[in-house]
C-alpha cells in the first residue's frame, strides 16, 4: 500500500490512527503536534478553535497548556477517540460538524484557530470558506495555525511529483478518496486576509507549519 493510501486507510480506522501515523512519519508526527500546540501559544484560559481534531493529539496538548478548546470534527468515531484521550472533564466543547460550519460559531470568539492536517481534506472552495470564516472568528491579536501537506520546493518537488500520481491512483482504488497536496498554502492564507508570520518545513519539505495573523 502506498503512503497516501495508508494515510487514507488510517483515517477510516481511528483506533490505529496514532500508531500508524507515527510509523508513517518515523515518529515526527509527535514533534509536529507539539509544534502546533506551541504555535497556538495558549495562555491559561485562552479560547482555541481546532478544526478537525482527529484522535485528539493536538487537543490534549492544547488542554495541557491551559486552553479552553472548541473542536469541530465531522467524524463521530474520531470524536469518540479524542474524548477518550483528553478526558471527560477537560475544558473542551466537542462539536460534530464540518469545517464549512465554522460560520455558525460566534465572531471574535477565539484567541487561536488551528487546522492540523485538515485543510488538505477540503475542496478549494471549502478551504476558501474556512479560511475567510476563521478570520472573522479571531479576536484582536489572534492567530491562525496551519499544519499540512504542501508542495515541496526545489529537487524535493520533483521527487514528490514523481511519487504522487501512482500513489493517488492506488489510494483511489483502495479507499475511494484522495487527499491533496496544497500547492500554495501561504497564498491561500494571504488571499483569505491573513499575513503569514512564520513557516517551518518537515519530512523532506512536504509538511509545513504556518503561523498567520489577520491583515490590518
Amino acid at each position: 500500500m502506498s503512503t497516501l493510501a495508508f494515510m487514507r486507510w488510517l483515517e477510516g480506522t481511528p483506533s490505529r490512527y496514532d500508531a500508524g501515523m507515527r510509523a508513517l512519519t518515523f515518529g515526527r508526527v509527535d514533534a509536529l503536534h507539539d509544534a502546533v500546540a506551541e504555535a497556538a501559544s495558549p495562555r491559561s484560559g485562552d479560547r482555541v478553535l481546532e478544526v478537525g481534531c482527529g484522535t485528539g493529539a493536538v487537543t490534549a496538548r492544547l488542554v495541557a497548556r491551559g486552553a479552553r478548546v472548541t473542536v469541530l470534527e465531522p467524524s463521530a468515531e474520531m470524536l469518540a477517540q479524542a474524548r477518550s484521550r483528553v478526558g471527560k472533564d477537560a475544558p473542551v466543547e466537542w462539536l460534530e460538524r464540518t469545517a464549512s460550519e465554522i460560520d455558525t460559531l460566534p465572531e471574535r470568539a477565539f484567541d487561536s484557530i488551528v487546522f492540523s492536517l485538515s485543510l488538505s481534506e477540503m475542496s478549494p472552495d471549502e478551504r476558501r470558506h474556512a479560511i475567510a470564516a476563521s478570520r472573522d472568528r479571531l479576536r484582536g491579536g489572534g492567530r491562525l495555525v496551519v499544519a499540512d501537506e504542501v508542495r515541496a520546493r526545489g529537487l524535493a518537488a520533483m521527487l514528490q511529483s514523481a511519487m504522487r500520481a501512482p500513489q493517488a491512483l492506488l489510494a483511489w482504488l483502495l479507499v475511494g478518496s484522495v487527499s491533496q497536496v496544497l500547492p500554495n498554502l501561504r497564498g491561500e492564507l494571504e488571499a483569505g486576509g491573513f499575513v503569514v508570520r512564520s513557516e517551518r518545513r518537515w519530512l523532506v519539505d512536504t509538511l509545513a507549519l504556518l503561523l498567520a495573523e489577520p491583515a490590518r
